[in-house]
């Protein structure tokens, strides 16, 4: 019998987790016969490198796929790279007055997330509740608002890339 690379992600910070999950969406999209080519023929993994973004969970993985020991025995355990940089939303945060107001939503997202991002993260998304918009489009606060706030680059692993080979 042959073997194919594969490449798959499972979203959550526990390996173990992650992995179980993978295999058996795996066994159900493929089968459980056997041969498939997959994640699904895997029982074990080895955590390789530290956690970074799933595009350069990727690159690793595909660089890794042909030239390392660990991963290349169909048979043997899949790779798996903790992926971190994904998105977290911040809810209900509330937006501090500010003296002739915000010039916009993410102007007063940013305000209201002052002390709640992490190294690398930035505002994508706000969501204000409880505001008014001036003509001029500047935001003011002057009853008590809240803000939902999407952030992008979370520090946090948020999920898991599984690679290596598998029976055809």
């Amino acid at each position: 019998m042959g073997a194919e690379p594969f490449i798959t992600y499972a979203e959550g910070t526990d390996a173990d987790v992650a992995f179980r999950a993978a295999v058996e969406q795996a066994q159900h999209d493929y089968g459980h016969g056997g041969y498939t080519g997959t994640i699904a023929e895997k029982t074990a993994f080895v955590v390789i490198g530290e956690p970074m973004s799933e595009d350069d969970a990727r690159e690793l993985a595909n660089r890794l796929s042909h030239n390392d020991d660990r991963i290349q025995d169909k048979r043997g355990p899949a790779g798996a790279i903790a992926v971190s940089g994904g998105f977290r939303t911040l809810r209900e945060l509330p937006v501090p007055p500010r003296m002739g107001g915000y010039p916009d939503e993410r102007s007063a997202g940013l305000a209201a997330a002052d002390g709640c991002l992490g190294d690398g993260e930035t505002v994508t998304t706000v969501y204000l509740r409880g505001h008014q918009t001036r003509a001029s489009g500047r935001i003011v606060i002057d009853e008590p608002t809240t803000a939902t706030v999407c952030t992008i680059g979370s520090p946090e692993v948020t999920g898991w890339l599984f690679f290596g080979w598998a029976s055809t």
